[in-house]
């Protein structure tokens, strides 16, 4: 017991050493649905748009040294994208909408290690990859024709949606860090498949996000 508790605190001691930094980060999603693969003789079928949204949380930066770096965080997101040429049809009165929008709102938590390196010498630049969980605790399909809305179930999740909750992505990003604020590029590339049945869905997406430190 007693070693036990020395090799805690020397570990704890070495944990408090580690320079470490508390953000908030910001971020604009450019959502980008894959085809609809599955069960369809080979082909992929086409259904969604790209869509857009938006992410507000916060990070916590471990520095291992003065260029490597463990940075796990956590986040609110509000995604959309949409149905392409596709028709919603609110049945009995055969109320049509063309396209409707899909949302999601939810909890990531990214996790990505990464590297610090200078530009030209005067430009401090970082690289970064890891995975990235996501669980969408609401959503549907956003439908603007109230006919149509009262008769069409706009869940995508629960009994009769088609899509699950959890997606887990990889990500790998860029970033250049400014006295006031790193601004980050990456790419999201869709891991989980989010089709309940047969078919198969990923969700990708290209984020730019700011970085401010406290």
């Amino acid at each position: 017991m007693k070693k036990s508790f020395i090799v805690l605190s020397l570990l704890l001691a070495y944990l408090s050493s580690w320079a470490q930094d508390w953000g908030i980060r910001a971020a604009f999603d450019i959502n980008i649905p894959s085809k609809i693969g599955g069960r369809l003789n080979g082909e992929k079928l086409d259904l969604f748009k790209t869509g857009f949204g938006g992410t507000l949380g916060a990070v916590y930066t471990h520095w291992f040294n003065d260029k490597i770096f463990l940075e796990p965080g956590a986040s609110i997101f509000y995604d959309t994208y949409a149905y392409k040429d596709i028709f919603v049809d609110g049945n009995p009165y055969h109320l049509e909408e063309l396209d409707a929008r899909i949302y999601k709102v939810g909890v990531r938590i990214p996790l990505v290690v990464g590297y610090s390196y200078y530009l030209l010498d005067n430009l401090p630049m970082r690289v970064y990859t890891g995975p990235e969980l996501s669980y969408a605790f609401a959503g549907g399909t956003h439908v603007k024709n109230k006919s149509v809305k009262d008769d069409f179930d706009t869940s995508i999740f629960g009994k009769n949606g088609f899509m699950n909750h959890v997606d887990c992505a990889w990500k790998i990003g860029l970033g250049a860090e400014f006295d006031i604020a790193t601004v980050c590029l990456d790419v999201a590339i869709g891991i989980t498949d989010l089709y309940k049945d047969h078919l198969t869905l990923h969700e990708n997406r290209v984020t730019i996000s700011v970085l401010r430190y406290f």
